[in-house]
């Protein structure tokens, strides 16, 4: 009978650690969760505010390249067209060069997301 009991104990045992570790892994990765979502919201907002003060600034140095080059010319479309078309060469560079962008932005991620 002691046998039984004992493995009757050995088997409690083995149970509660098992539910213990269920419990804490189950904690752990809510709190990955938790670290992983408030570092990709932190980095969207941050890209977010960035973003936006970088587009004010790229209008208005574009509105004052324009201009400047307007004056040079003594045509205000020429200075427009100017413009426009190095902002043309920078839209094609971009899209020439979008798989290494991807590429790197996939690399980082990984790395802050999966360390």
């Amino acid at each position: 009978m002691s046998i039984f009991n004992s493995l009757d104990e050995t088997s409690d045992k083995a149970l509660s650690r098992g539910e213990s570790f269920i419990r804490n892994t189950e904690a752990y990765y809510e709190l990955k969760l938790f670290q992983m979502l408030s570092t990709s919201m932190a980095m969207l907002i941050k890209f977010t505010l960035i973003g936006a003060f970088a587009l004010i600034a790229f209008i208005l140095l574009a509105v004052a390249l324009s201009t400047s080059i307007g004056n040079a010319l003594d045509s205000a479309i020429l200075g427009c067209l100017l413009t426009a078309s190095i902002f043309a060469l920078f839209a094609i560079t971009s899209y020439l060069i979008r798989h290494w962008i991807e590429n790197m932005i996939i690399k980082l991620l990984s790395t802050k997301l999966f360390k």
